[in-house]
């Protein structure tokens, strides 16, 4: 062992040669301490925010497919003659029709997961097998719903003539675009007035730094929230277009093929959509856009199903499942929708 000019200085005036030193340098990290699995952190990614029920409300439903009545839009626009002739006169008949031309009719979503009773008894701490499975299985199924109710809200097909695909300068990554005017005429197509808008995870980015956006929020004195915020938040645009709720679509999923390299993908495109969301339906007049009829009133109906066979020592599946439809009810209506509204 060779040591350097202050070590043989210090151990010279203790006496002491270089044989003598080997057997005082002090151990290792590694002699001391053998690598094994942390007991308070184990890694894991998933999508954490969610937006399907803020956009299409989960309705419990007790059978699997019903009917669903509907008053015809121009119901309540038609201008009837009130006026009576005389005072023997007799008011007139007011006509309206009634069908019951939508129905839900659900579909079966379920997966399962093997968890054999070897790796259940072998596990290190913090893994739980049983628990992480079902936190995985959880999360496919949230996510696939995710995607089906952004096909409906982003899907240009169910808002009829009120649909509109930005270009070149209108976009909102343009420093001339001006999106709240584009946000206050769609809101002024639609018959009832839309509660939500609902932005893809890109569009967001954008919609807060557009100059037109910012200028409209920090020229004014204060909000009804308090000052002016150093940047544009959720809240001061919703305010600011008159709307309940503005939500984002940050849900991502892997658009690689299987066994290719992750690439992470927005499951929200580059759209904006107006929309009338009533969570609670009114049995009598609900005016929404859509909603997810769900059968047996569980998100999700959890079973462990043990199996004997599949490994030496068996094991449980651990299966999810759920029946919903996810319906467009109000469509034009109640909505408006923006496809590329940035480039």
């Amino acid at each position: 062992m060779k040591m350097n000019e202050l070590q043989a200085a210090i151990f010279a005036a203790r006496g002491m040669g270089a044989s003598d030193a080997s057997h005082l340098m002090s151990l290792s990290p590694s002699a001391v301490h053998i690598d094994r699995a942390l007991t308070n952190c184990a890694i894991s990614y998933r999508n954490r925010e969610y937006i399907a029920d803020q956009c299409m409300p989960v309705v419990t439903v007790a059978n699997r497919s019903d009917k669903i009545f509907e008053f015809p839009v121009e119901t309540m626009q038609q201008l009837a003659d009130v006026s009576i002739a005389g005072n023997r006169g007799m008011p007139g008949e007011v006509k309206y029709s009634l069908n019951s031309s939508k129905n839900y009719s659900v579909s079966d979503y379920a997966l399962m997961d093997f968890v054999s009773n070897d790796e259940i008894a072998n596990a290190d701490a913090p893994l739980q097998p049983k628990v992480e499975a079902v936190e995985i299985v959880t999360n496919f199924l949230m996510l696939a719903r995710e995607s089906r109710v952004a096909s409906a809200v982003f899907g240009a097909g169910n808002y009829g003539a009120n649909t509109a695909a930005l270009a070149g300068a209108s976009r909102w990554d343009t420093s001339t675009s001006d999106p709240v005017q584009a946000i206050e005429d769609a809101i002024e197509s639609c018959f009832v007035r839309p509660t939500h808008l609902v932005l893809g995870g890109q569009v967001w980015p954008k919609l807060r730094t557009n100059p037109a956006v910012k200028g409209y929020i920090q020229s004014r004195a204060g909000t009804s929230a308090g000052v002016i915020p150093m940047q544009v938040e959720l809240a001061t645009v919703a305010e600011l277009i008159g709307v309940e709720r503005v939500v984002v679509g940050r849900a991502k999923y892997n658009s690689a093929q299987e066994g290719l390299a992750v690439s992470s993908d927005y499951v929200w495109g580059k759209s904006a959509a107006l929309l009338r969301v009533e969570p609670n339906p009114d049995p009598l007049m609900t005016e929404t856009f859509g909603y997810t009829y769900r059968y047996g009133g569980k998100a999700y109906r959890n079973e462990v199903i043990p199996d004997r066979l599949g490994g030496a020592m068996g094991g449980q599946f651990i299966k999810l499942s759920t029946f919903e439809d996810d319906v467009v009810i109000g469509g034009a209506n109640t909505g408006f929708l923006m496809t590329t509204v940035i480039s």
